[in-house]
C-alpha cells in the first residue's frame, strides 16, 4: 500500500513538473495559478493554443479572386444554301451570334442565317456528312482539342456517311 501511495504521489508531482507549473494546475483549462512575489494570485494559460480550423495550421495566405471575362463564339448557317459563317472571341453570347449571322449572310446576299451553335470559353468545330444526295452539318462544342472529334462523332452517330471536318476547331478562351 505504501508503494502504491508513493507511486501515485510520484506521478502527481511529475505532472506538476512536466507542465512547468509551480502552483495549482488545472489540466482541463490548462491554467496554472500560483502566488506571486507580492502575494497576489497569478495565473497563466499553459494550454497550447486551440486551432479554430480543426487542427490545421493557420497561415496568412489570402484568396484573391481575379475576374477574367468569358469569351464567346458562334456558328450560323443558311439552312437552304448551306453557307455558313462564324465568330470567335466575342465579349457576349449576343455579340458572337450577331457577328456569326453577319458573317454568314455576307451583306444580305445569303439571308436568312440562323445560329446553329455557340460556345462560352470553349471551341467549336463543324463536320458535314452525306445522306443520299443531301449534306448536313454537325457542330461540335467542347474544350480545346476535342471539338472536331465531337463534331465527327455526332455526324457518324446520325447515320450520315462521308463525315469530314467542314470548319476546323476555333476557340474562344478567356485571356488571362
Amino acid at each position: 500500500m505504501k508503494k502504491l501511495l508513493f507511486i501515485f504521489l510520484g506521478l502527481a508531482s511529475f505532472n506538476v513538473y512536466a507542465n512547468g507549473c509551480s502552483g495549482q494546475f488545472d489540466p482541463v483549462s490548462g491554467i496554472c495559478r500560483f502566488q506571486g512575489n507580492n502575494g497576489e494570485m497569478v495565473q497563466y494559460n499553459m494550454a497550447p493554443p486551440q486551432s479554430s480550423n480543426r487542427g490545421s495550421v493557420q497561415n496568412d495566405s489570402k484568396v484573391v479572386n481575379i475576374n477574367v471575362p468569358s469569351k464567346y463564339g458562334a456558328w450560323a448557317t443558311n439552312l437552304k444554301t448551306g453557307i455558313s459563317g462564324g465568330a470567335l472571341n466575342q465579349n457576349s453570347r449576343a455579340a458572337a451570334e450577331k457577328e456569326a449571322i453577319k458573317t454568314c449572310e455576307k451583306g444580305g446576299r445569303n439571308a436568312p442565317c440562323v445560329v446553329a451553335a455557340w460556345v462560352r470559353n470553349g471551341c467549336i468545330a463543324v463536320a458535314q456528312g452525306k445522306s443520299g444526295n443531301k449534306w448536313k452539318a454537325f457542330p461540335g462544342v467542347k474544350e480545346p482539342g476535342l471539338a472536331e472529334a465531337e463534331a465527327l462523332r455526332k455526324c457518324q452517330a446520325s447515320g450520315y456517311s462521308q463525315c469530314t471536318i467542314f470548319a476546323p476547331e476555333g476557340c474562344s478562351m478567356p485571356q488571362y
